[in-house]
């Protein structure tokens, strides 16, 4: 009777059994792992990003320019290397576990530094390997992100992103279907070439071929088994979702227990918050070493159970046995507990010291976000009334220019959302403009609410509440600035307005015009450090 080398029966207890008796190097492994990558990989992806934010002329990268970075020639070649560099630790990481976990099958004892050398010996051969990994990869998705784009630029382009996000209409579930499916089947594509390429690393290590020799042999070894591969990656991705919800939820449970809600004493809050944090890393290094350990050692026995025939013993030299003896570096159960328990109180102790000598000073203002508008049409003058008749200390707003020069309130690039209408603001004028019912939208007691100019609303909050202006570079005129400056200091409101914008750039040419100005930056994500930014608040 022929035994079937990927079936459960042979498979599963092979994994299991190689686990339990080589946790403590698998362990090991993931802390040096996080060694090396905090030690190599982080300083030298900080460098290649401080490059590109160097070539824009700052040092933080925000939203629209990550986009463009990413997109640009010089991005794209960074991507690839950080891709590279990040996937080399990961394959060395993984490489280790499979070099402990073949060394064990075949009746051997790998220690997690010997395991770290096999992989090592090869390093360069490695980094070729993930760079080539990342290379195939993007090149596997660029047609499926080429149509989604399109897509995109032929459905969902006709007007403001927000129009279709608020009232989505038919191109709206047309475009997400078809990007949907799209996504779909770039993520079945790359699964595939996955599958394809998971006998590559074993290969690489283990056969002593080159990197293309390597993706090759894979395919040969995985054909006609790659639906049973696919099915023990599956598993194994479910198996390890299923753990880290497990430990989530139990570490959410812990902190609804331990941090009091509303308490009134820093120093108990901040303990009980130390308690969490670090169980929350206790058990994100459990899930870590988990979720590696089933991968690397699933990895290496679908690799035999597909013909795979690499030695790592004979591809390394002298067996580990006669150059490391098998009990070196073992760490008892007991002594293992110990550490953790002293690690934790270590932590609530430094918390609770910590929480005892810093002086919290509360101070908080409150800003109504386009208005008061949960309650009234955004960006209207009746959204300011009633932010002003709730206390707000701050109204936020959005301003743009006009064709005729005019600065409006309005938060998107057209009217289609919030009247209805296919007006463009920057190919408007304000006489058009104020024809066009802003209110009804919201309620049928506000039809009578139109596009408000930045005078009008800066005259309704002098002496009530300051104000945050959110310059947005829709029009074609880009004189935006210099106009709102002109009218803020024609209502003498300076020191009762702030301004933000998205744009960096923008930012920086308003401190131009006025240095002594109070001026932020609107961001969602970053590169970098945002402390570094030249603004006087983030947004």
């Amino acid at each position: 009777m022929t035994i079937d080398p990927l079936a459960p029966r042979t498979i599963l207890p092979a994994v299991l059994s190689i686990i339990r008796d080589t946790w403590r190097q698998l362990v090991f492994v993931d802390v040096l792992a996080k060694a090396i990558g905090l030690l190599a990989v982080t300083p030298a992806v900080t460098l290649l990003f401080r490059l590109a934010a160097a070539r824009r002329g700052s040092a933080v990268l925000t939203d629209e320019e990550i986009l463009w970075f990413v997109l640009s020639p010089f991005g794209l070649v960074v991507l690839l290397v950080v891709g590279a560099v990040v996937l080399w630790v990961l394959f060395a990481q993984h490489g280790a576990i499979l070099a402990i976990a073949h060394a064990t099958s075949a009746g051997s004892r790998m220690t997690a530094l010997w395991a770290y050398g096999v992989v090592m010996r090869r390093g360069a051969a490695v980094l070729r390997l993930a760079a080539g990994l990342v290379l195939r990869l993007l090149l596997l998705s660029a047609p499926f992100v080429g149509a989604m784009a399109a897509v995109y630029l032929a459905l969902l382009s006709g007007f403001d992103i927000n129009y279709y996000l608020a009232t989505r209409p038919p191109a709206f579930w047309i475009a997400g279907t078809l990007i949907a499916l799209l996504a779909l089947l770039l993520a079945v594509t790359l699964g595939i070439a996955l599958v394809r390429w998971l006998c590559a690393l074993p290969v690489l290590l283990f056969e002593r071929v080159g990197v293309r020799t390597a993706f090759r042999r894979s395919v040969a070894l995985t054909a006609g088994r790659r639906r049973a591969i696919s099915g023990w990656l599956l598993t194994w991705a479910a198996a390890s979702f299923a753990v880290a919800s497990l430990l989530t939820g139990a570490v959410g449970a812990i902190g609804r227990l331990l941090v009091p809600q509303g308490s009134r004493s820093l120093a108990v809050v901040a303990v009980a918050v130390g308690v969490v944090f670090a169980v929350a890393v206790l058990l994100n290094l459990v899930i870590s070493v988990v979720v590696a350990a089933q991968l690397g050692v699933l990895a290496e026995r679908l690799y035999v159970g597909c013909g795979g025939t690499g030695e790592p013993l004979l591809a390394f030299g002298t067996p580990p046995r006669e150059r490391a003896p098998a009990s070196a570096g073992r760490v008892s159960r007991r002594a293992l507990a110990a550490g953790l328990v002293a690690a934790l109180v270590a932590v609530v102790a430094v918390v609770a010291w910590a929480a005892s000598t810093v002086r919290v000073e509360d101070s908080t203002e409150i800003t109504a976000h386009r208005g008061s508008s949960a309650t009234a049409p955004e960006n209207t003058l009746a959204a300011v009334e009633q932010a002003i008749a709730d206390g707000a200390d701050w109204v936020e707003i959005d301003v743009q220019e006009l064709s005729d020069g005019t600065v409006v309130v309005l938060h998107d690039r057209d009217l289609k959302r919030l009247g209805g209408m296919p007006l463009t603001v920057a190919g408007s004028t304000y006489e058009e403009l104020r024809e066009v019912d802003v209110g009804s939208w919201f309620a049928s007691e506000f039809a009578d609410q139109r596009v408000p100019t930045l005078e009008q609303v800066l005259d309704l909050c002098r002496g009530h509440a300051r104000v945050t202006i959110e310059l947005k570079y829709y029009g074609a005129l880009g004189t935006l600035a210099e106009r709102v400056i002109r009218i803020v200091e024609e209502e003498e409101m300076a020191s009762e307005v702030a301004l933000m914008s998205l744009k960096h750039e923008a930012v920086r040419h308003m401190q131009t015009l006025r240095p002594g100005w109070t001026v932020g930056v609107l961001t969602a994500v970053a590169l970098g450090n945002v402390a570094r930014l030249d603004a006087d608040f983030l947004a």
